[in-house]
């Protein structure tokens, strides 16, 4: 019985250390949506931006496919100049994640 306390004890200690690094932490579910950046570039209307989005996603902490980098995301786009970078993160305990870049520029 100690063992099995001390390999759970062990196994949640990863998980809420491995959820420290992102802004969105729900230790079984997460769907939230969360700004990264703002580059300052000066936007009058914001209903005029172009959109791109990139994504990764992770099963069971085993397989991580995908890229979820700016720079895939603004090219997804066809954005020159970026405005601002939002980033939404899914995630269903350990058995599933999926980390969306979304890039808004002109």
């Amino acid at each position: 019985m100690k063992k099995i306390l001390v390999l759970f004890l062990l196994v949640f200690s990863v998980l809420i250390f491995q959820n420290l690094k992102s802004s969105a932490m729900g230790l079984f579910y997460t769907n939230a949506n969360y700004p990264v950046t703002a580059t300052g570039v000066r936007i009058d209307d914001l209903s005029k931006l172009k959109k791109g989005e990139a994504d990764a996603i992770n099963v069971l902490w085993i397989v991580e496919v995908g890229d979820a980098g700016v720079d895939k995301a603004a090219k997804n786009g066809n954005i020159k100049e970026i405005s601002h970078i939002d980033v939404r993160e899914q995630t269903v305990f350990v058995f599933f994640k999926r980390i969306t870049t979304t890039v808004y520029g002109e």
